[in-house]
């Protein structure tokens, strides 16, 4: 292995520099629907889709679990636009694993590794690298939210086999 990169426990500050955090906790709640429901309101607030003609899109991803140690094979960025995942089960026991870097050109030594709970989801800033979304413990399936366009928002750069674990 050429770099071997530690996954730490997701936290709000660590994760401020490529993203934001999606979750219910501190969020501003109101009831709604005849006192059937509470809306956490407002929870994605740096949503940027609509550069050149972009427009927001929504997906489902169905991700099957991967095992840690993780072998990174691919990293990517959307230089467009933001990318949310949030998770869509209620197993509280899932996580998900997220690794990222700064935009520009990818420097392997400054990649962050998180493990994430599966009730919490996040939200991508614009050329941010990342990898793809890892589920840890079982299949989980995941809301999208992002650009579609006309224009490539997507860039990949792939790692070597055996070049970069996450622990």
């Amino acid at each position: 292995m050429s770099a071997i990169i530690e996954a730490q426990v997701m936290n709000k500050e660590a994760f401020a520099p490529y993203g934001e955090l999606i979750e219910c906790d501190g969020a501003i709640t109101y009831d709604c629907n005849q006192g059937r429901a509470i809306r956490y309101h407002d929870l994605l607030k740096n949503l940027d889709v609509t550069d050149k003609l972009g427009k927001v899109g929504l997906s489902i991803y169905k991700s099957v679990p991967s095992p840690i140690p993780f072998e990174v094979e691919v990293m990517e960025r959307h230089p467009l636009g933001t990318q949310a995942f949030i998770p869509m089960t209620k197993d509280h026991q899932s996580r998900y694993l997220v690794a990222v870097a700064p935009g520009g050109d990818l420097n392997p030594a400054l990649i962050a590794a998180f493990i994430v709970k599966g009730q919490v989801g996040i939200n991508y800033k614009k050329g941010i690298w990342h990898l793809p979304i890892v589920a840890l413990d079982s299949d989980m399936d995941f809301l999208v939210i992002d650009r579609i366009g006309p224009e490539i928002n997507c860039d990949e750069l792939t790692f070597s086999p055996g070049h970069l674990l996450i622990t």
